[in-house]
């Protein structure tokens, strides 16, 4: 009989031997069990065995008169049924909680992201999942990776000092950043072919947002020696640059409706300007995935 302490039996039984079992009552024997499912009958044998073993009763009967259950037999086959369809069913039944999301997605990106492919995700996504809300924060790029490894964030989207082996990165789009000045600038007009012909211009610094590879690049070309103003807010020192108080890097897609409206007039060529490459940051080993998972994959597959 089974042993009067069943309270650790679940953790003790190793599962696929239920299984085993589903398809030796199935097939109707061990023979032709082990045949349907391409293994050796003594592996099969074996398997019965251990299970009763770990049951303490005999849950079939093989002789002359064939194969047949035992009462108990008939009751440990009637749960792998269940079992079974429950194992069978659960594509379908995750399936269909992913279409029915809900939860919350928190975001972090870098001021200023202009990506018509991250807003027509976002608003696609939204349309089929109205249940999850989605929040999205500013942060400096260089605080991002920290706060998916705590999971305060689901996603982060900036550019990427050092890769981590910890976290998963999709690259989103290249970011063109141009030096810009106002309409009062003296330069106001003029497209440069090198970055160092601006090396004595004031310049409009972004602070703590300026991302590594623009201060690199500013550094290298000796620009932004003379500061003339100083933001952490990409809009407000796109404001002073547009007051005239000197030349200001800021993202094209930020400045495009400045340019358009004849306030601000980009100094470097498309090519002569840095390109910063923005990426989707996620965390594999967070705990909220399924909602994420799904709002990374609209991200990276809208506009393909």
């Amino acid at each position: 009989m089974i042993t009067k302490d069943t309270s650790s039996f679940h953790r003790r039984v190793d599962w696929n031997l239920f299984r085993t079992f589903h398809e030796i009552v199935r097939a109707g024997g061990v023979t032709r069990a082990a045949a349907e499912i391409t293994r050796k009958q003594s592996a099969v044998s074996l398997a019965l065995k251990r299970l009763e073993d770990h049951l303490g009763v005999k849950l079939c009967r093989r002789g002359p008169a064939g194969f047949s259950l035992t009462d108990e037999g008939l009751i440990v086959a009637e749960t792998c049924e269940v079992l079974q369809a429950m194992v069978s069913g659960l594509p379908n039944r995750i399936e269909k909680r992913a279409e029915q999301l809900a939860g919350r997605i928190n975001i972090k990106l870098i001021g200023n992201i202009v990506c018509e492919r991250l807003d027509t995700a976002i608003g696609s996504f939204h349309a089929r999942h109205p249940q999850v809300q989605i929040g999205i924060d500013i942060c400096t790029w260089d605080v991002v990776a920290g706060l998916l490894l705590r999971e305060v964030s689901d996603i982060g989207l900036s550019p990427v000092r050092h890769f981590r082996a910890d976290l998963e990165y999709n690259f989103l789009f290249d970011e063109v950043h141009r030096p810009y000045c106002g309409r009062g600038h003296a330069l106001f007009g003029r497209t440069f072919d090198h970055p160092s012909e601006l090396r004595n211009e004031p310049f409009v610094l972004t602070g703590n947002d300026e991302p590594d590879e623009l201060t690199a690049f500013r550094i290298a070309h000796g620009l932004g020696s003379r500061i003339a103003g100083l933001s952490d807010s990409p809009e407000e020192a796109m404001r002073l640059a547009k007051l005239g108080l000197g030349i200001c890097f800021l993202p094209e897609g930020l400045a495009a409706n400045a340019v358009a409206q004849g306030q601000l007039s980009p100094l470097l060529s498309f090519d002569a300007a840095p390109h910063l490459s923005i990426y989707v940051i996620t965390n594999p080993a967070a705990h909220r995935r399924l909602a994420r998972d799904r709002l990374v994959q609209e991200i990276l597959s809208t506009g393909h």
